[in-house]
């Protein structure tokens, strides 16, 4: 193998990685937290029968009277990946450089001040995931 075959591959491996999702505005984010409920189980269950409804699998009581085992494993499944999202999961913000200014006024013995500031760093924060 050659190093144009070489460098060939990864330009392809790279190509074919998803683009990033576009960033949203701030405000359209802000807005759209707010209208958000947050995650619950029963609604996605609910949500998953009534799919299965429309695929035609049968999701009532079976006809011994016995709970219904793919309406349970699909209860199950939710249950994990809800416990999952809301315990295991890592959320990490950042903020890009030159995106906040400080401004601040006062005075000292020289008078009437003022100071500006930049943001220069990438800072971390967290978050928690409801």
């Amino acid at each position: 193998m050659g190093i144009a075959q070489i460098c060939q591959t990864i330009k392809e491996y790279f190509s074919n990685i998803r683009q990033p999702f576009p960033q949203l505005s701030r405000r359209l984010l802000v807005c759209s937290m707010i209208k958000r409920p947050g995650l619950s189980t029963i609604q996605s269950v609910a949500n998953i029968t009534k799919d299965l409804n429309r695929l035609g699998i049968p999701t009532g009581s079976m006809p011994d009277g016995s709970v219904n085992l793919t309406v349970a494993f699909s209860s199950a499944i939710t249950k994990e990946f809800f416990r999952a999202i809301k315990f295991d999961a890592s959320v990490q913000t950042s903020t890009v450089p030159g995106s906040a200014t400080i401004i601040g006024s006062g005075i000292n013995a020289g008078g009437p001040m003022t100071i500006m500031a930049n943001l220069v760093d990438f800072p971390t924060g967290g978050g928690t995931i409801s």
